[in-house]
């Protein structure tokens, strides 16, 4: 027999979701989970191939970290970078209000969440 480990909730929770809004970056509970709950990420992004990268922040960490566990609430975490969307809008001539949803992928080599902002197939907006 086959070494199944079902997810039982998947079918409730849906697709892991980050949304990127005016206001900055929100994260549904089935991406929480593939970042594994960390306490607080980092923030990456890939000018170059419109992608953001979330990651567990490391101890040594240089970079600014967000705090993350302790701010999910209803099942979200929302980390405010408004002036970061703002400039991700004039890179990338999306606008982000409404919010705009995107399916995350996750690198597990590299243990990073991520999602790429042109890929429309991937994106939908969503209702107030």
């Amino acid at each position: 027999m086959l070494n199944f480990k079902f997810d039982w909730n998947c079918v409730s929770a849906g697709a892991p979701y980050v949304t990127i809004s005016s206001l900055g970056l929100a994260f549904n509970s089935p991406s929480i989970n593939m970042l594994g709950c960390p306490e607080n990420v980092v923030v990456g992004f890939d000018e170059k191939n419109m992608a953001i990268g979330i990651r567990k922040a490391e101890e040594s960490e240089t970079a600014k970290s967000y705090k993350f566990k302790s701010r999910i609430k209803n099942g979200w975490v929302r980390i405010g970078c408004k002036e970061f969307v703002k400039y991700l809008s004039e890179l990338s001539g999306n606008v982000f209000s409404p919010a705009v949803r995107y399916i995350a992928k996750y690198d597990s080599d590299k243990e990073i969440l991520y999602i790429i902002i042109h890929d429309k197939d991937n994106a939908k907006e969503v209702d107030g």
